[in-house]
């Protein structure tokens, strides 16, 4: 789901050695539409293991060289969890719901002073 330029992109089920080719290739999908941010919901995520940490990480190298920010959806203890003791709390900002990380994606356009469609406001 693409709200301005926020893409919303829901995972579920595990995301572990299993899963992770197939997640790894929606997220790059997702990528490739170049949205200004992209939310990685978790919330319907049951199992997070160590290979759906690193899809993550990757995701981050991946993002940042195109100027996207990615942020992540997450409740449950089985995501917060992982992601707390490995640190990358630290890497990723965590909201509670889309509509929550979305508000602070608007916020960082505007206080960058980005028009969407447009890029840096010209304005002196």
């Amino acid at each position: 789901m693409i709200e301005e330029d926020v893409m919303t992109l829901p995972l579920s089920g595990e995301l572990d050695v299993g899963t992770q080719a197939a997640t790894s290739a929606r997220i790059a999908r997702a990528l490739d539409t170049a949205p200004r941010f992209l939310v990685l919901d978790l919330r319907d995520v049951d199992f997070l293991g160590s290979a759906g940490l690193s899809v993550l990480i990757e995701t981050q190298r991946a993002a940042a060289a195109r100027n996207i920010s990615v942020c992540l959806v997450a409740t449950r203890r089985a995501t917060m969890l992982p992601l707390e003791l490995t640190g990358l709390t630290t890497m990723f900002p965590v909201f509670a719901s889309p509509e929550e990380a979305a508000r602070s994606a608007r916020a960082q356009r505007e206080q960058a002073g980005v028009v969407p469609g447009i890029g840096a406001d010209m304005r002196q």
